[in-house]
């Protein structure tokens, strides 16, 4: 997989839950097809943060909100210290084999960042529209 391609439909669904929960950090779960080497996003599936320190970390419960895959985590980046993409502790929790990062903080997005978890480690994918052009990324 190289590319996450979020329809500008679900680009501006995702923004309004970062920006209508900021401080707090969002997410959920995108669902996707496969397209040859492309994901490309069907659906927004936002979920609540269960996080007992919701403005820094994102955690929920994957249950049957959650769509098949193949299919993409996704959560909001509230702080600073967190531009780079995934923290420490998202590399060590995030339980599926793709996420999105979405770098929120003033609850206005900036960067959007998509990775896939290798054997050994994650690496960054592209993230883009429908018509190819990359998504800010910081």
């Amino acid at each position: 997989m190289r590319t996450v391609i979020i329809p500008s439909p679900i680009r501006t669904s995702i923004e309004s839950h970062v920006a209508t929960h900021h401080p707090d950090e969002a997410g959920g779960f995108l669902g996707c097809r496969r397209r040859g080497r492309h994901l490309r996003v069907t659906r927004h599936i936002p979920i609540p943060n269960e996080s007992s320190i919701p403005k820094r970390r994102f955690e929920t419960t994957v249950d049957e909100r959650v769509p098949p895959p193949p299919r993409v985590f996704y959560h909001s980046h509230t702080s600073s210290e967190s531009i780079s993409g995934l923290t420490q502790i998202d590399k060590r929790s995030i339980p599926e084999p793709f996420a999105l990062v979405i770098f929120a903080p003033h609850g206005n997005t900036l960067s959007y960042r998509g990775f896939k978890h290798g054997l050994l480690e994650w690496r960054e994918l592209r993230v883009e529209t429908e018509s190819s052009t990359r998504l800010a990324r910081l």
